[in-house]
């Protein structure tokens, strides 16, 4: 075997399993922390799930006090109004209760308590100075990956239609994660399928990412195949605890994978759309991804049929070029199955196509995928996506 070269990066204590979050008291003085802020969204509060978390840490002697204001993607604005609660209240650590929003609003508040400034002076790689407050993530999601990501992502309100900006930073990886399964019992039908989907696609772009090393491909494949396993039952019945701890399983090993490789056009593709139409992360990844996955397996149809076994698929007596189609046709299938929305039906225009293969171009995941799409490549990809159902 041919001598390999390759970083792993992983400086978060993970604590898996039913129950775990019930500890989130004892990491918090494990950091030796007097005053944390727990930064949420109205939807988890009203779910009784911050209210749980709380008295956990109450039961910890933890003194807290709760900032709900997140909205489904997370704003420079309101990351600028907890930084200032943060402040004032002199918290020393930050505890995100909540999906993907929640975790990267935590991650930017306790980074710019500790550097100053605004958060559109950190965008891009390695910006960061000073160390962030320490932070613990509970989430109440299974799919989003940044509960193990050196990556916040956060929308640009000075611009029209706001820009998504990208924050990555070794220091801006959380302290600890409680992946807690029980939390996401809770979790509608609609929002299980659509983060799951964000953790399904991050892991096929991981698998078949140029940057990856074999124990990021191992990760995401056993990634691909919980979710392909066990999404679907967690969609139709959420309370079966199983597929829930499967699901967030794998959407965190897909986040550790993509941390340590990179993502692709399909997220390239999901920004455009979230710029445009403030959809979703989850659902503007989802929808193109068997598009880019037939656009990406001409390169390495051997990774694809990776991919289709471990979605579950008979390859038998198959090319590897019938076998490889086999991973996007189980994709569509699984999409689907979860009722996963096309393009039209979240208002996606086509006479935006030009303006959204600019925006998908522009960013950094284009340049890092499988097969390097140009601008004409994306305006042919979204067409396809927006002229076809799934």
């Amino acid at each position: 075997m041919a001598t390999l070269e390759f970083m792993f990066d992983m400086p978060t204590l993970v604590k898996f399993g039913v129950g775990v979050a019930e500890s989130v008291g004892e990491e918090i003085k494990k950091l030796a922390a007097k005053k944390i802020l727990l930064v949420s969204d109205k939807g988890v509060v009203k779910a009784g799930i911050v209210g749980k978390v709380g008295e956990f840490l109450q039961a910890s002697g933890v003194e807290f006090l709760i900032f709900d204001e997140v909205g489904p993607n997370p704003r420079d604005q309101t990351i600028k109004k907890g930084t200032m609660l943060a402040r004032r209240e002199k918290v020393s650590a930050v505890v995100a209760v909540g999906g993907g929003a929640s975790m990267d609003t935590a991650k930017a508040i306790a980074m710019l308590v500790t550097n100053g400034g605004s958060i559109m002076d950190y965008r891009g790689r390695d910006k960061v100075k000073s160390p962030p407050l320490p932070v613990v993530v509970v989430p109440t999601t299974a799919g989003t990956g940044s509960e193990v990501s050196l990556w916040t992502n956060v929308d640009d309100t000075s611009t029209v239609p706001y820009e998504k900006v990208s924050i990555g930073s070794r220091l801006l990886y959380p302290r600890v994660l409680l992946a807690d399964p029980s939390l996401t019992v809770s979790l509608p039908p609609a929002l299980t399928a659509s983060i799951a989907m964000d953790g399904l696609t991050t892991a096929i772009e991981a698998y078949t990412s140029p940057k990856g090393s074999p124990l990021t491909y191992a990760l995401a494949l056993k990634s691909i195949e919980l979710m392909a396993c066990n999404l679907s039952r967690a969609y139709v019945d959420g309370n079966d605890l199983e597929a829930r701890a499967a699901t967030m399983l794998a959407g965190t090993m897909a986040g550790i994978a993509f941390a340590n490789s990179s993502i692709g056009a399909v997220h390239s593709m999901g920004l455009a759309v979230s710029n445009l139409y403030d959809t979703p992360h989850g659902i503007s990844v989802a929808i193109f991804l068997p598009y880019v996955m037939e656009f990406n397996m001409l390169v390495n149809p051997k990774k694809f049929t990776d991919i289709a076994l471990a979605m579950g698929e008979n390859v038998t007596g198959l090319s590897t070029k019938e076998a490889s189609i086999k991973s996007v046709e189980a994709v569509r299938q699984l999409m689907r199955d979860i009722n996963i929305p096309t393009p039209q039906q979240i208002g996606a225009k086509l006479e935006d196509i030009p303006q959204m293969a600019k925006i998908a171009l522009a960013c950094g995941a284009s340049r890092t995928t499988i097969r390097e799409p140009t601008e004409k490549d994306f305006v042919g990809l979204f067409e396809r996506a927006m002229t076809k159902t799934v």
